[in-house]
């Protein structure tokens, strides 16, 4: 499995799986908008949860998973790391020689936390499905079909632009380059970059007048007929009405309603 293969799990029996892509994708959407949104620590840590939950009921591989989430993590850490001490506030504490902002730490704690339900929650939306009938259920949602083209042909040929620099580093390889942290380097590496891209350019070029011979008139043909079942209905409203229930709680959170 590589960074860019997303739906190599697509073929696992799960309720997610099963569920129908339009729906699925509707639904975790509203539940991740919901989680973004809300401003109370405590209301994030329960979005946080619900996020596992459908992470655990999709059965992708958590050890996957979990080295995927790192990099967003990874990104999200420096806010989490910085905010208490350029926040400000009133509230503050005295950690060796810095002044440390509680109102930027727990906001960092709440950025935190929302964006790594949000990241969570794109696993099942996008690797419970193959990438094809993603985006086929994404202009069964009204996606503009140039929009829907350009994310399918996108993905399709990102693994062919992994191969053709395979090709390349294999070449150069071959003629005993070696990379080293210098100019020389640098030059080979540039015109690699140039060559990948001259032949990307030249290969969209076939690919469209292949596409053209066959009839292409700018709109690819569905293969997919979808359809809503009872329980594809009765998986969106809880997930949708779980996106609601968090909106509520953390309206009563922030207005001081509950504690």
């Amino acid at each position: 499995m590589t960074s860019i293969d997303i739906d190599s799990h697509a073929d696992i029996d799960s309720p997610i799986h099963r569920w129908d892509p339009r729906a699925k994708i509707a639904s975790i959407l509203i539940l991740i908008f919901s989680v973004v949104m809300v401003e109370s620590i405590r209301v994030a840590l329960l979005g946080l949860v619900l996020s596992l939950a459908v992470l655990l009921a999709s059965r992708l591989p958590l050890g996957e998973v979990a080295r995927r989430v790192r990099w967003p993590v990874i990104f999200l850490l420096p806010i989490f790391f910085i905010l208490p001490f350029t926040a400000g506030g009133e509230r503050t504490v005295t950690f060796a020689t810095f002044d440390l902002s509680l109102d930027g730490l727990l906001l960092g704690t709440l950025i935190l936390m929302r964006g790594l339900a949000a990241v969570i929650l794109a696993y099942p939306l996008f690797a419970t499905s193959p990438f094809n009938i993603t985006v086929q259920a994404m202009r069964g949602l009204k996606m503009p079909e140039v929009t829907a083209q350009i994310f399918l042909f996108t993905y399709r040929y990102l693994f062919l632009l992994r191969e053709e620099m395979r090709s390349i580093e294999k070449s150069l390889a071959s003629k005993s380059f070696a990379k080293k942290t210098d100019l020389r380097t640098a030059r080979v590496i540039g015109t690699a970059l140039g060559m990948l891209f001259v032949r990307s350019y030249e290969r969209s070029e076939r690919i469209y007048r292949a596409m053209v011979s066959r009839g292409y008139d700018g709109a690819l043909p569905s293969t997919v007929k979808f359809e809503m079942r009872r329980g594809d209905w009765a998986k969106s409203f809880a997930v949708a009405g779980a996106a609601v229930i968090l909106q509520l709680i953390d309206f009563a959170a922030t207005q001081g309603m509950i504690i």
